[in-house]
């Protein structure tokens, strides 16, 4: 059976974002036990010059943390990633996704994400016909305005557009949002 350019090329790009997932799990598994525990994920987001309270990075392993032991695993990060990648409902946690998808994009490990890593995010989320619009708006809030955007800028971004989950009376939208936002990124 021939396998087409299409196929060719979707499991190329499928590989490709899977080496980053991996790159990414490996840059926070600090200690490189399997695991991403509090303390390595809490200095991943200092790292990314992102202060959040401790509550707040136990709920992004614990929404995620499948067995229970305070940890994410490599096979509960793909899951993870996976699931809010196809996650059309706005339903999936998505703090730590963010977390990861931001760090995917930041190649350079330079802290920052540039227009075009954004405008990639954006593509794969919103589509073509949504990707200018979103851009603008997105870069409107670059609030040290050096056209590049860092996570707290992204998180609050990302937070602001994320999909709204339906209500049960006719699927529209509810205007609640089905994740709590983290914080500003000030304070502990």
């Amino acid at each position: 059976m021939a396998t087409t350019r299409e196929d060719q090329r979707r499991e190329h790009n499928e590989a490709k974002e899977l080496e980053s997932l991996r790159r990414v799990f490996e840059q926070v598994d600090k200690n490189k036990d399997g695991k991403i525990d509090f303390k390595e994920l809490d200095e991943q987001l200092v790292k990314l010059d992102y202060r959040a309270k401790r509550v707040e990075v136990e709920d992004m392993i614990w929404e995620v943390d499948e067995d229970c032991d305070h940890m994410v695993s490599w096979e509960e990060f793909k899951l993870m990633f996976h699931r809010c990648r196809s996650d059309k409902t706005g339903l999936e946690p998505r703090k730590l996704f963010n977390v990861v998808e931001f760090m995917m994009h930041d190649k350079d490990s330079s802290g920052t994400i540039d227009m075009d890593e954004c405008m990639e995010i954006l593509f794969r989320r919103f589509g073509k016909d949504q990707l200018e619009e979103r851009t603008n708006e997105f870069f409107k809030h670059d609030t040290d305005g050096d056209n590049a955007i860092s996570f707290a800028e992204f998180q609050r971004q990302m937070m602001a557009i994320r999909p709204r989950k339906r209500d049960k009376a006719g699927g529209k939208g509810t205007g609640q949002s089905s994740v709590t936002s983290l914080s500003s990124g000030k304070g502990r």
